[in-house]
């Protein structure tokens, strides 16, 4: 339940920022992650991964809103998979206390954890 909400709640985020005139998602990507680098205490070379990988879910995210409009019933499991493996894959790049720092994080405020997706 907690990582549908978060799911759901990263969506929001990112259709919110992008009907306000978005910045580019490398820019919006950049912007998350130097959010989470004194949080969860990220060195650069990690800083550029997680700028990485959260470039690429931002492209499938975008992806997915693009080709399921008006398709809710398609489009949140499709969102919710793309979380998953971002989160899959976030935990195999950051060290075991940086990854507890950002459950922690994203769980007190679940719109923390949608500044990815503006």
């Amino acid at each position: 339940m907690k990582k549908l909400l978060t799911t759901t709640c990263l969506s929001l985020l990112l259709v919110g920022a992008y009907a306000q005139g978005t910045p580019s998602i490398a820019q919006r990507a950049a912007d998350y992650t130097r959010s989470l680098a004194p949080r969860l205490g990220l060195d650069d070379a990690r800083q550029l991964q997680v700028k990485r990988l959260t470039i690429s879910r931002m492209e499938k995210e975008q992806e997915i809103d693009r080709m399921y409009v008006g398709d809710e019933a398609m489009r949140q499991p499709k969102l919710q998979a793309v979380a998953e493996e971002y989160r899959t894959n976030l935990k195999s790049l950051l060290t075991a206390v940086q990854y507890q720092r950002f459950e922690q994080w994203a769980a007190t405020a679940p719109a923390n954890a949608t500044a990815a997706k503006p």
